[in-house]
């Protein structure tokens, strides 16, 4: 598009000064404000929406530029904004399709400051494009950002299609950067990339796209002042002109010492502002064009980040309304065709209009040295274990920079003197470096690791009959053109780079995506530690509700067992994002239960066994790039993204050891999904771990026990049942059931096509090892959706429960989406006749959704009567990122919980006198209001090295039906509410999104505060949360404190109890025992493991009523 308004610069490109080069390696300009705290130089319609003059970049409102035309848009829809909802103006819009308010109009800001490139440069912004006049469906011309060498002047470049970066081959303003390094092009009408626009190279014209251009200095200064032979200054201002355009519109310099009619073609250019890459999106940059009052609210955000390293390697990703970043160029070399970085960097930005109009505005600004990492949850240790040398710590991690993970082991250590327990900082070993070899950072700075080959790795997967290896001459023909799909040749390349090959990357000349580790990030799985056999099977097997049932396990088997396996080695295994569930070699536990490495059963974090699913093997490739994991133009996905369940079995005259899991919001093609109306495919898969050293490809057969998908699921008590399992979200367990076999169950997740909550109980017949799945429904779906929005709900995790410690599951309790609790009665001897409740046990407020576990505890009765079945729980929700959208969660105030089953008459009625619990005749309706409240009595504020200290309420629970209140006993529970926080118009809502466990009476979970990120913002809180220590029964404070300080004293906080400490703690809380204590473990949410003392006297009573082990 021509533009022929010119830059008001005194483009006297000399003039202006090179800027000193800042001490400060971090600029973070929000651009909100009053003003800038940082010098630049504004340029035309640059300006400030909430600036009051004061600083560097004039306010909008009564900018001599904007004479005569209305400032549209902002955060109301009329200028000036408020102080603190701003932004920086580069132009102004229109409401109308025929107006002119914002036609051929410019702005543009350069830095008049520098940053170094010493230690690499990693920048982001965000820009919003909206209210113009719909100019050929897009509006107007574009913005550019750019970074120019900082040692030359401070200039702008062309109008037009050049954006203000590069030169000019048609426009009448054709000068480029001096100097420019990097320009980035947010093209909205088109001709940044065009060739027959500007400079010499482009892949012509489109909307829509984000382009990246190389180095240049193609201005009349630079020539005349370098080669002045060739460009006189002897010229006329026309002469000028047409020497400029042609060597911008050539890439060649020329003789013009005998005029402008007859040049010379000389040598070529080394630097043209070359094209190098870009992106078509799939979506117009701008909206709101033609309406009367367009507001910066309701405009797409992109949020973009540009990495050039220390050594050249250039980086560019962007994402939209907060999602996942989309990358353009990863870890290209760009000194190769742009010359050596310069010692520092000057940062632009520039837009224009033309013939069309549009707001462009930069919502925020930061440039720091390369350096960034995230991280998911995980720790696993053996329950109550004296800590020995070698107890580990397992810590997995996941990078957003090219998406990929790590596992970390690292010794929990104890100070001899104090009995301290800390965590080492420097890692035994991290699974990436065994997969990807070099260097190794978390193993100290000087470790390198041999990588594991991809031909000996173990991988194996399913071909829909059978286990099989990863093989490419073992996949049937439908898998093998699912890996290949869109391909001009049908070979294995793809699938050896799945097993690590890295010969096929880009930075070798290859096809696909260069990776940082061969390892793919690890979210939402946390690391699952199989060890020795340790359940508590102990004499003959009865069934306390039906004694005369004959078990099939003979006595003393177990023992045999436990005893075989004592030694076996330890294996670590965790679902991961580059699609396979892996285990990796962590030791083992000699005949004395001292921890060792050996030969034989080596800690060094090699891998053991992986299993690609086979509803992975048919999406992990696409012919979409954003969603295809090997596409170099890979975006993110979700593979096997939930944490495997483990436990023993028998059947077929043996125990076992089982490994199952689902995929979480993984085995979607189109991509993550995160709304409640989308139907989602679930799988489950089983593998057989009980032998280490079976692990081979050859033993695919008998390892893979199975996989099961909503296309293929069948049930023997509901037709087409596969249609209620979605992605699955939750953990399964392995559980003894009354008619004889041990089961797997699992709730059927989210998203599922008929979108009701239920449970799926797969049977393992005791004599066939045959699997027969069940699933009981509780009706209610969309019709039942408390917010009337018609969404599918579903259940994520499940919590058996043994009431007569026989070892045998009696009933299942489990927590939807919708915030019912169900219980579930697997106590009949035939699967015929077990069945649901017909209504929930209780319904959270306002259908406040249930995400993660509930406990299930058994709680004395303080006036000598049975005891009570509690069932304890948190609310909320968490919803992964997506292209499109960031990561969400729940929007309404959350709470914890704790209820009583009071319908207990049916179990009292064939259980025996001493497993028989409290119980009140029906019907009862137990609500929100009937729950006695405790709240939060104060809380400080962390400090250095102190955290935050929470207090809480100690109200007593006047039971229904009981006398232990003189009055007003009517009620069934407790509740606590979660308290919020409100900046702006934005309300953070602290929640409950991991697993909470029972510890020495207490209910204690992480609660998580999510991260505060204002998407017009470039700056984000880190998630943070508290980890709750309440008794089970009464929901309220313990008898003293349960967390300890940083000295290990359990003091009190304004005379209160201490009941919650502000750890940021993530996943599952663990606890380990030593001669001195008691630590609680678990990874934070920086990364980080923590380790604090407890106080396992501070609870007042309850004990867990399902056998699980803690972990």
């Amino acid at each position: 598009m021509m533009n022929k308004k010119q830059w008001t610069f005194l483009l006297a490109v000399a003039a202006a000064l090179p800027g000193v080069s800042r001490a400060q390696l971090v600029i973070s300009d929000t651009l909100t404000g009053a003003s800038s705290s940082y010098d630049w130089k504004a340029l035309n319609g640059a300006c400030l929406t909430a600036g009051n003059n004061t600083g560097s970049i004039p306010a909008c409102s009564g900018l001599s530029y904007y004479s005569g035309k209305t400032l549209v848009g902002g955060a109301t829809g009329t200028l000036p904004d408020a102080v603190g909802s701003g932004a920086l103006r580069l132009t102004n819009g229109d409401t109308s399709t025929s107006g002119s308010n914002g036609t051929y109009q410019t702005g543009a800001v350069v830095s008049n400051f520098t940053f170094p490139s010493t230690q690499g440069l990693q920048v982001t912004f965000t820009t919003v494009t909206y209210g113009g006049n719909n100019y050929s469906g897009t509006g107007a011309d574009g913005i550019s950002f750019f970074l120019a060498d900082g040692s030359k002047s401070a200039t702008v470049g062309a109008l037009g299609g050049s954006l203000g970066y590069s030169c000019s081959n048609v426009n009448s303003t054709y000068d480029g950067v001096l100097g420019g390094y990097i320009g980035l092009g947010i093209d909205e009408f088109g001709n940044f990339s065009n060739s027959s626009d500007n400079t010499s190279s482009g892949t012509g014209f489109k909307a829509s796209r984000i382009s990246l251009r190389g180095a240049g200095s193609t201005n009349w200064s630079y020539l005349n002042a370098t080669y002045p032979s060739y460009y006189p200054s002897s010229l006329s201002a026309s002469q000028q002109a047409t020497a400029v355009k042609k060597t911008c519109s050539t890439g060649y310099l020329y003789d013009f010492s005998q005029g402008s009619w007859s040049p010379t073609k000389k040598s070529a250019l080394t630097y043209n502002y070359n094209y190098i890459t870009g992106d078509d999106l799939s979506f117009t940059i701008a909206n709101q064009e033609a309406v009367s009052k367009p507001l910066r609210g309701s405009a797409v955000p992109i949020t973009y980040g540009l990495t050039i390293t220390q050594d050249g390697l250039l980086s560019l990703s962007y994402s939209v309304n907060g999602g996942t970043a989309q990358p353009v160029i990863t870890s290209q070399s760009i000194t190769s065709s742009n010359g050596a970085l310069p010692a520092s960097f000057r940062f632009g930005f520039s837009a224009g209009t033309g013939g069309g109009s549009n707001v462009h505005e930069i919502t925020c600004f930061k440039a720091a040295p390369v350096e960034q990492s995230s991280s998911s949850a995980g720790a696993n240790v053996q329950q109550s274990a004296r800590v020995e040398a070698g107890t580990q710590l397992y810590l997995a991690y996941y990078h957003p920079s090219n998406w990929w993970g790590e596992l970390t082991a690292q010794s929990l250590l104890v100070d001899s003197t104090t009995g301290t327990v800390s965590i080492a900082s420097t890692a035994n070993w991290d699974a990436s470096c065994t997969l990807t070899g070099g260097s190794c950072q978390a193993m100290g700075s000087s470790a390198t690791v041999t990588a594991t080959s991809p031909a000996s790795r173990k991988i194996l997967t399913w071909n829909g009959s059978a286990g099989i290896p990863f093989e490419w001459s073992n996949l049937s023909s439908t898998q093998q053109s699912s890996l290949t799909s869109g391909d001009s040749t049908v070979n294995s390349n793809r699938l050896l780079y799945l097993r690590g090959d890295r010969t096929q990357e880009a930075s070798s000349s290859g096809p696909y995506r260069t990776r940082t580790g061969v390892l793919g990030d690890i979210i939402n799985s946390s690391p699952t530690w199989v060890g020795a056999p340790s359940s508590s099977y102990n004499g003959p097997w009865v069934d306390a509700l039906n004694g005369s049932a004959s078990p099939a396990e003979p006595t003393g088997s177990y023992a045999t067992f436990k005893s075989t396996y004592a030694t076996r080695q330890n294996v670590v295994y965790v679902g991961a994002n580059d699609g396979m569930v892996h285990g990796f070699r962590a030791g083992a536990y000699d005949s004395s239960g001292n921890f060792v490495s050996t030969t034989a059963t080596p800690n060094d974090g090699v891998e053991a066994l992986a299993y690609m699913p086979a509803a992975v093997l048919s999406t992990i490739h696409s012919t979409t790039g954003k969603v295809d994991f090997s596409s170099p133009s890979y975006s993110h996905n979700l593979y096997v993204d939930a944490t495997p369940g483990t436990g023993d079995l028998y059947y077929n005259g043996a125990w076992h050891t089982w490994l199952v899991g689902g995929l979480g919001g993984g085995g979607n093609a189109a991509g993550t999904i995160a709304d409640s109306t989308t139907s989602a495919s679930g799988t489950i898969y089983a593998l057989d771990i009980t032998d280490p050293t079976q692990f081979s490809e050859g033993n695919a057969g008998s390892l893979v026990i199975g996989e099961w998908s909503s296309s293929s699921l069948t049930c023997a008590n509901v037709t087409n049942c596969g249609q209620y399992l979605g992605n699955t979200y939750g953990t399964p367990v392995i559980r003894r059931l009354h008619n004889g076999m041990w089961a797997v169950l699992f709730g059927n997740g989210y998203n599922s096509k008929n979108g009701t909550a239920g449970l799926f109980v797969m049977l393992v017949d005791p004599s066939s090892g045959a699997k027969t799945f069940y699933y009981f429904d509780t009706g209610y779906g969309a019709a039942k959706d408390p917010t009337g929005k018609g969404g599918k709900n579903g259940i994520a995790y499940v919590t058996p429960a043994d009431l007569d410690g026989d070892h045998i599951t009696d009933y299942v309790y489990a927590g939807d989406l919708f915030g019912n609790v169900w219980r579930f009665d697997l106590t009949a001897a035939t699967a015929s006749s077990w069945s649901v409740a017909s209504s929930p046990l209780f319904s959270t407020t306002a259908g406040q959704p249930i995400s993660s576990k509930v406990v299930v505890a058994s709680v004395p009765d303080t006036a000598g009567g049975n005891p009570r079945v509690v069932v304890a729980f948190g609310t909320g929700l968490s919803l992964p990122a997506t292209l499109t959208s960031a990561a969400a969660y729940a929007t309404s105030s959350q709470a914890l919980y704790g209820v009583w089953d009071w319908n207990m008459s049916a179990w009292n009625a064939k259980a025996a006198a001493t497993s028989q619990y409290s119980s009140l005749a029906a019907p009862q309706t137990v609500t929100v209001s009937s729950l006695q409240t405790q709240t939060i009595t104060s809380q400080s504020t962390a400090s250095g090295s102190t955290a935050s200290y929470r207090t809480v309420s100690t109200n007593k629970v006047c039971w229904q039906g009981s006398s232990v209140c003189s009055s007003g006993n009517n009620q069934y529970g407790w509740k606590l509410v979660l308290p919020s926080t409100t900046s702006g118009s934005t309300t953070n809502y602290e929640q409950v999104i991991y697993n909470p466990t029972l510890a020495y009476g207490m209910f204690v979970v992480n609660t998580t505060i999510p991260a505060v990120t204002q998407i017009l913002s470039c700056s984000t809180t880190q998630a943070s949360g508290y980890t709750m220590a309440i008794t089970i029964g009464a929901g309220g404070a313990g008898s003293s404190s349960f967390f300890g300080d940083s000295n290990g004293n359990f003091s009190t906080y304004n005379g209160g109890i201490v009941s919650g400490i502000g750890l940021s703690g993530t996943g599952t809380p663990s606890f380990v025992t030593t001669d001195s204590g008691v630590t609680m473990v678990q990874q934070t949410s920086d990364g980080k493991g923590s380790a604090t003392a407890v106080n396992p006297g501070a609870s007042a009573t309850g004990s867990r009523v399902n056998w699980v082990k803690l972990r």
